[in-house]
């Protein structure tokens, strides 16, 4: 029996899992063992006498345990001390029973402040002339950017999060660490489209060049092109080119592991193949494929895009990702037009990205409409130019040669490719701050935290329900109740378009994790339980 159809099992499970495990796993920035008190003037006897280190005099926690004075704090205030480290959700739970005294004003947790990570490499910032060298204005830019420097003072990451790119495949670049990508596979199995030494399917996920040979007819009007796009490996260095190494620009997720999977050669991929990367890159058999992928993929991202609707095939293999814990991001596309019209962003679970210009407004070539979840910074050269908003896109890596791999690169690219590896990169973060986190929770704090378009050419059921913040979305990753409250799902995966009910979920925010009781009730949940092309940069 399928999770989807066992709510109470399920509600059980992350009520134990959403209270406690996000408390448990909060880092030293998101926790504190000390109160700020401040006393009404019946109450300031006692911090009269008292000394450093002492215990408050008749003062004590509802478990009977005392406060220990540490210093005075303004007028009839102090800092005191708690017996142990809390979340300050925890902290902040403490406080208002505190406060229920007659003799106690207010009482504040005495929160930790450092200061915002801004990654030294060198192309990040912008340079001298801030309207054509903006750096990576994608990220820090208050006007579209996705507030990621906050962002990153939650978490940069872990290596536990391992994101799948299905894409044109992965080449080295001296700004992507090679530690950190996964052995990949290379799923193209039309041999006409496949320029690499072993044709078809094989082990190797190298990109040996995208580009069409003269006279090729790859589409209607379209006679091919005559350079490789390397936009595996573009994709890669959004969501996790090495940072703060002082060296190029700075990905999204410092530390997770990126595993490419090639489905696109010549002419774009065919559906059969990726339905079968998508499957594989969770765990899944594939027919045809000797070995198993034992990194399962926690993200999927798929920047292309084809016509028509969503197949029965594209569907089962994006619910299989999805029922395996896999978050699918999807490009919404870059044909200007309604997404309902191109798949996989017309799927069901997928979580779909639009894009933005630099200057807030809706990007010309992005699909819009109102089965687009959120949109991100994908840049755009407008059409007549605009001296206001001059030519921009996303700033990430690259490879200068024509057709097979030449000289590394930095490019200027734009699309709702890089909108989509953006959000990618911001849900690996949300994981590695919350690994408890199902699909459907991610879209639905994605979703809930994205901020306000700053202009009206998005607006509701075009582009979404706002720009993803980034510094949003990982607070509530670590609180989701905070953010949605009794919209808490608990489904496996109902995305956009997805059925799939949910329960509300009770909490406090002074529970705590129980292992056992967590390994038991998931092991009564488990008991109960068209040819695409790449979106065109």
């Amino acid at each position: 029996m399928s999770s989807f159809h066992n709510p109470l099992v399920v509600c059980l499970l992350c009520a134990v899992v959403s209270a406690g495990a996000a408390a448990d796993q909060a880092t030293a920035r998101q926790r504190t063992q000390q109160l700020i008190i401040q006393f009404k003037s019946s109450g300031e006897v006692h911090i009269q006498s008292v000394r450093a280190d002492q215990m408050l005099p008749d003062i004590a926690l509802p478990d009977g345990r005392g406060l220990k004075f540490l210093r005075r704090f303004e007028s009839r205030s102090a800092v005191v001390q708690l017996p142990e480290s809390l979340s300050l959700s925890e902290a902040e739970h403490l406080a208002q029973q505190l406060e229920a005294r007659p003799d106690i004003a207010a009482v504040v947790p005495n929160k930790r402040f450092s200061p915002a990570l801004v990654p030294n490499d060198p192309q990040y910032l912008p340079g001298a002339d801030a309207v054509n060298d903006p750096g990576q204005w994608h990220l820090f830019e208050d006007t579209a950017g996705i507030n990621m420097q906050n962002g990153w003072d939650r978490s940069t990451g872990t290596a536990g999060v391992v994101i799948a790119v299905v894409d044109t495949g992965i080449i080295p670049h001296p700004d992507l660490n090679q530690a950190r990508i996964l052995p990949g596979y290379d799923f193209v199995s039309d041999t006409s489209a496949d320029h690499d030494a072993v044709p078809g399917r094989d082990g190797d996920p190298t990109d040996p060049g995208d580009w069409a040979e003269p006279g090729d007819d790859c589409y209607a009007n379209d006679s091919g092109k005559d350079r490789s796009s390397w936009h595996g490996l573009s994709i890669a260095g959004v969501i996790a080119a090495e940072s703060d190494n002082a060296r190029d620009i700075a990905g999204i997720n410092f530390r997770a592991q990126v595993l490419p999977l090639r489905v696109l050669g010549t002419c774009g991929g065919l559906l059969s193949d990726v339905a079968d990367a998508i499957r594989w890159a969770v765990g899944i058999e594939v027919a045809g494929v000797a070995q198993l992928n034992p990194n399962p993929a926690r993200v999927i991202n798929l920047s292309l895009s084809g016509d028509g609707p969503c197949s029965s095939v594209e569907q089962s293999a994006i619910d299989t990702a999805v029922s395996r814990g896999a978050v699918v991001v999807v490009s919404a596309g870059n044909e200007g037009g309604d997404v309902r019209n191109y798949s996989p962003a017309n799927c069901r679970n997928v979580i779909v990205v639009g894009a933005i210009a630099r200057d807030g407004r809706k990007a010309g070539y992005a699909n819009a409409g109102d089965a687009v979840d959120v949109a991100a910074p994908g840049g755009d050269t407008p059409n007549p130019s605009d001296p206001l908003n001059p030519p921009n896109g996303i700033l990430t890596l690259s490879n200068f040669g024509l057709t097979t791999a030449g000289d590394d690169a930095l490019a200027v690219i734009q699309g709702t490719s890089f909108s989509a590896a953006q959000v990618s990169g911001v849900v690996s973060l949300m994981l590695a701050v919350n690994s408890a986190l199902t699909p459907v929770l991610v879209e639905d704090l994605i979703k809930a935290t994205a901020r306000a378009f700053p202009d009206a050419s998005c607006g509701p059921g075009r582009c979404g329900t706002g720009v993803v913040d980034a510094a949003a979305a990982l607070a509530g990753a670590a609180d989701p109740p905070a953010v949605l409250g009794s919209r808490v799902s608990t489904d496996s995966g109902a995305g956009s378009g997805g059925g799939g009910g949910g329960c509300a979920l009770a909490t406090t925010h002074a529970s705590r994790f129980d292992p056992a009781l967590f390994m038991l009730l998931l092991g009564l949940w488990w008991l109960a339980r068209s040819p695409l092309r790449r979106s065109r940069s």
